[in-house]
């Protein structure tokens, strides 16, 4: 019984905790040699020299964090030159850290720089292949680069990491419709996300994509429906997400005919974000 439950320690478990502790290390690398210096300071007589260096390693952490999280809350608003320089601090201050990396490509996806975003969501995902929202993320940028074999196949690995990323589940739907997938799998694709995403604007953008889907097949009435659930979350959403929910539904407003609610919206979608990649056929659809 021991020597099968030594065997099972060595053959399961050891190998999954030096998974956890790499990945750990990975975003947090700092931890070991704060670990280890706090130890020489402990056994070596408490030299100030030691307590300096870990008191400076902790502080490049905190700001590390910090510079990260106010980039989300900059890229989110859509204040792209303070995401672009916060989440350079952030890469100063490690370069191999992936959040600060897949930061990077978000950002370049959201400026409508499809080439440099998949390249920076590449090497965040060569640092850290576990998280389905990088996957998610570069099958987006492969899709702006009309490449739907590639990103279905990212986002098939997003959701087999976390089916219940809703983003995922658009991605696939968006890719499979691109390469010629039937409507009953896209709509398929499409009801699975909205099934398992509790994300507003993520339900948001489902929903979005869901009504154009219905309207491609002259289902009205079902169509409609979704669009009212779309508007009733825009007000939850970012800036970022908003604006590009605000002009995909001034799109499909304007193919039903309904020229002013679609001015609207692309009016909300230029005032939300002004330098987004849609910013400038927004502009055009409010003035039309």
């Amino acid at each position: 019984m021991a020597q099968n439950t030594l065997a099972t320690l060595r053959e399961e478990w050891l190998p999954q905790a030096m998974i956890r502790v790499s990945r750990a290390l990975v975003l947090m690398p700092e931890a070991g040699g704060i670990a280890t210096l706090i130890c020489l300071y402990l056994v070596t007589g408490h030299p100030p020299l030691l307590a300096l260096l870990a008191a400076l390693l902790m502080l490049n952490f905190m700001v590390r964090v910090a510079a990260l999280h106010l980039a989300g809350l900059a890229l989110d608003g859509a204040h792209y030159r303070e995401a672009d320089a916060l989440s350079q601090l952030a890469l100063l201050l490690y370069p191999w850290s992936a959040d600060a990396q897949a930061l990077r490509g978000a950002l370049a996806l959201a400026t409508g720089n499809a080439a440099l975003a998949e390249a920076a969501l590449r090497r965040a995902i060569a640092l850290l292949p576990g998280r389905a929202t990088f996957h998610a993320a570069l099958s987006g940028a492969l899709l702006d680069q009309e490449r739907p074999g590639e990103a279905a196949a990212a986002a098939r690995e997003a959701v087999r990491l976390d089916r219940r990323y809703g983003l995922a589940h658009l991605y696939l739907a968006e890719a499979e419709r691109a390469y010629g997938a039937s409507p009953e799998l896209i709509e398929d694709r499409l009801r699975a996300g909205l099934a398992v995403t509790t994300a507003p604007e993520i339900t948001a953008a489902l929903q979005c994509a869901l009504a154009g889907h219905l309207l491609a097949q002259r289902r009205v009435a079902e169509a409609t429906l979704a669009l009212r659930s779309a508007e009733a979350m825009l007000m939850r959403c970012s800036a970022v997400r908003g604006a590009q929910i605000r002009f995909h539904l001034g799109e499909l407003l304007a193919e039903q005919g309904q020229i002013e609610a679609a001015r609207e919206h692309f009016h909300g979608a230029e005032v939300l974000d002004p330098e987004s990649r849609f910013a400038a056929a927004a502009w055009r659809g409010a003035r039309s």
